[in-house]
């Protein structure tokens, strides 16, 4: 235990901790540069470092990454990380009450409670989880999916066939592309720029951020012509860490999703966030208040996303499988240093191993002194004039579509999206379900395909499962229950007016 803290609390290591967690919030607040894009960059600095230090600058920008697409998705109602895309439902309404600094803090507090469980998680189960996360196969992940695709469809509240069409929408642009299986091109329409289909942060900063500043700009237009819009007020943070905490219920649930879905290979903390988010707002007592600036809002996705940090290297570590993409490139950082990831490193380097789970520890806590020490400069993000901020989030969309794949392709693809995203605004469509079915389009039809193919065509295998049977139950019901209680609300209202 004595070397395990001594490998910890080095100089070097806590500064390569801070530095870690600083770039990644930096990067993970600016729309489209992701987690990925944060720990590839700072992977080229690890040559030459100890394999302790290096893992520790890695996970730093991980965790830091994760947090901080919170911050935009609060302030400019974008979120700059896949993670964050529950955030915005009701962070950015919080900032718009003046409320900017409360829902940064909010956020902060429940990264680092989630970060923290999940290092709990890391720490005392890995192998468990780890045994446990390979009896998840094709059949559990297609219905994973479709519980995902379903919650989202949930946010739309009563107006659940506007979310199924979005839905759809979503899926549907998950298939741009080259198939994969059968090699053959789908809805590209001769643009060899789709072959790889639609890049998600490029759709998620059109039909987020553009759309957005095409709404805002409308507004500004009409103010300056003498409409009686109210300009957004800014208060610093005056919520207290006790009532964030007082949310208990929504920490514990979120907590237990995130480590759960880490530990499963292939998924991440986007799935998990929409989990959280719709799970959070049916176990409420007051739903209704949920897109329009609650706390609880906040707290279950950014809870849940942040919880997935430390169970992603729970397959990383016990058997060499890395949980999300951005994990994938740390094996890149081990391999470098010559460490072979598997079950053996928790007996052969039993002193490495915990000393990077009891890092992840530390870097959790920095964050959450990092994030506090300059949630004020964060918060006054919005008090710059509309007329200035516009223009700015407009040259970071452009940017940001450009970075994904340095192709000007991309931008145009953001562009059309953020229109897209305007009239399907104007016309009251949800936004959540098409983005979430994006996401989740690609993943879904590789483990349909894969799960018929071992039931040799058969689709049985979906209820004769015993896991996907019940995720799939869960799904409909979630799916249909809103829709049956309204109905009978509805006859009860006309009973009583009868009566």
């Amino acid at each position: 235990m004595i070397d395990i803290i001594k490998n910890i609390l080095t100089f070097e290591n806590i500064l390569m901790m801070n530095v870690g967690v600083a770039a990644g919030i930096i990067i993970g607040c600016l729309p489209g540069l992701n987690v990925i894009f944060a720990i590839a960059v700072l992977l080229p600095l690890t040559f030459g470092m100890p394999s302790i230090a290096g893992m520790y600058l890695l996970l730093g920008a991980y965790c830091g990454a994760i947090y901080g697409g919170s911050i935009s998705a609060i302030l400019i109602n974008t979120p700059g990380t896949p993670s964050a895309c529950a955030t915005v439902f009701d962070g950015y309404p919080l900032a718009q009450q003046g409320r900017a600094g409360d829902a940064l803090k909010t956020a902060l507090v429940a990264s680092v409670v989630g970060g923290l469980v999940s290092c709990f998680a890391l720490l005392f189960f890995a192998p468990q989880l780890a045994v446990f996360s390979i009896k998840i196969q094709a059949p559990e992940f297609f219905a994973l999916c479709i519980f995902g695709v379903t919650a989202a469809v949930g946010i739309a509240g009563e107006q659940i066939f506007k979310g199924v069409i979005m839905a759809l929408l979503g899926l549907l642009m998950s298939t741009v592309g080259i198939d994969t299986t059968e090699g053959t091109q789908r809805l590209m329409f001769g643009h060899i720029q789709l072959m790889a289909g639609l890049k998600v942060a490029a759709v998620m900063l059109g039909v987020f951020a553009l759309s957005e500043v095409m709404s805002k700009a409308q507004e500004v237009y009409a103010t300056r012509r003498g409409s009686s819009a109210i300009p957004i007020t800014f208060t610093k943070a005056n919520i207290k860490t006790r009532e964030i905490l007082s949310h208990w219920k929504e920490i514990v649930m979120s907590s237990v999703f995130g480590v759960i879905i880490g530990a499963i290979p292939g998924t991440g903390g986007a799935i998990c966030a929409m989990f959280s988010y719709n799970t959070a707002k049916r176990m409420s007592k007051h739903p209704e208040q949920f897109g329009k600036g609650c706390i609880e809002g906040i707290v279950a996705p950014e809870c849940g996303n942040n919880a997935t940090s430390g169970a992603t290297l729970i397959p990383l570590l016990t058997l060499g499988i890395p949980g999300d993409a951005a994990v994938a490139v740390l094996i890149g950082a081990l391999t470098m240093q010559g460490i072979t990831p598997g079950l053996h490193l928790f007996t052969q380097d039993k002193v490495w191993v915990n000393a990077i789970m009891g890092g992840l520890f530390a870097i959790n806590i920095l964050m959450y002194f990092q994030g506090a020490l300059f949630i004020r400069l964060f918060a006054n993000v919005t008090r710059i004039p509309m007329v200035i901020m516009l223009p700015c989030i407009m040259i970071l969309c452009v940017v940001g579509s450009f970075a994904i794949n340095n192709a000007s392709f991309d931008v145009i693809v953001t562009i059309l999206i953020g229109f897209l995203g305007y009239v399907l605004k104007k016309c009251d469509y949800p936004i959540a379900p098409m983005t979430i079915g994006l996401v989740l389009g690609n993943l879904a039809e590789t483990n349909l395909r894969r799960a018929l193919i071992m039931s040799n065509g058969s689709p049985l295998i979906f209820v004769t499962r015993p896991i996907s049977f019940v995720i799939l139950l869960i799904s409909f019901i979630s799916l249909f229950a809103p829709l049956v209680k309204h109905t009978f609300d509805k006859i009860r209202g006309k009973g009583g007016v009868a009566v």
